[in-house]
């Protein structure tokens, strides 16, 4: 109850302000400054510099987070008076044209713990657009490589000590609107507490340099990721859905351009029309996974023809 509580506030937040999606367009100097304000015990960053327009949109965008904390705040209180939620911001990445911020947020709602949840906000700075994790990974290839990065960056997590799921090295929620933000050279994937491991370890940071993620897969560059020892991925088929693509469900067959059939084989139903996706579908031993472009997870298939 308390996660389906979690993810309304995402949906309201992204029902309520609609950005453009990022545009890589043509080179700036815009640069600008953050500093962090205060509405009704509610944190949020706000911006000053750069283009007046752009600037005065994020910051609508980065203080609407803390208006709809204040007013969860509020309503969980008038359930029970130990009920609260809080939201605190960080500013992780400003340079270069782009801006993250990444807003901490913990509801108590009765239980042992309060839950923890995090939004991340990343920007361009020139024109203003929010950017994806499915702006950043767009073809298959670098799905392909954050994929496995990401099983590399939790498997090392693994190995050094950190209480990562055993199955989790290798299944983790992942999609085009999954958490991340900015670093130097390339990008993390933040996990909240649960979706990779144990409460007790709080937030799962992946680290995705820009090397690893756009290399060519083809190639036997040293930037390629590898898929960890604990895994068993031995192969990749990277094509399209021959035709119209309806979302998941168990018992669908898949055509692909390259001209194989799939199957869904495990109970998933999610509906979400697009015509001629991207598709990714890897091995794990004896089972195929495929992503879908667009789509928010991996479904389990086999292959028919």
């Amino acid at each position: 109850m308390k996660i389906k509580f979690l993810r309304y506030f995402v949906i309201l937040l992204s029902i309520a302000i609609l950005l453009p999606t990022y545009d890589a367009g043509a080179a700036s100097t815009i640069s600008v400054k953050t500093k962090v304000l205060s509405y009704k015990g509610q944190k949020y960053v706000q911006l000053t510099g750069g283009n007046k327009k752009i600037t005065n949109n994020i910051n609508k965008l980065l203080k609407t987070h803390a208006v709809s904390a204040a007013k969860l705040d509020t309503d969980l209180k008038k359930q029970s008076r130990s009920n609260f939620y809080t939201t605190i911001p960080t500013t992780k990445y400003n340079k270069n044209e782009k801006l993250s911020v990444v807003y901490t947020d913990s509801a108590f709602t009765g239980g042992v713990h309060e839950m923890y949840s995090t939004f991340t906000y990343n920007f361009d700075l020139r024109s203003g657009k929010l950017i994806t994790l499915g702006d950043i990974a767009k073809s298959p290839s670098q799905i392909s490589n954050m994929v496995v990065s990401i099983s590399i960056g939790l498997n090392n997590l693994k190995n050094s000590g950190i209480g990562i799921y055993d199955e989790s090295v290798l299944s983790y929620p992942i999609g085009p609107d999954s958490s991340f933000y900015f670093y130097e050279n390339g990008i993390i994937i933040r996990f909240s507490p649960y979706e990779v491991a144990p409460f007790s370890e709080e937030f799962i940071d992946v680290k995705i340099p820009y090397s690893t993620l756009n290399s060519n897969s083809n190639t036997s560059s040293t930037n390629t990721p590898k898929i960890p020892p604990t895994a068993s991925t031995t192969s990749y088929v990277e094509s399209q859905i021959d035709d119209d693509f309806e979302g998941y469900e168990e018992g669908n067959l898949y055509e692909l351009a390259n001209g194989q059939i799939w199957k869904q084989v495990d109970y998933r139903y999610y509906y979400r029309y697009s015509y001629r996706p991207d598709v990714l579908i890897y091995q794990d031993g004896s089972t195929y996974y495929m992503f879908v472009e667009g789509m928010d997870d991996k479904i389990e298939v086999e292959r028919i023809k």
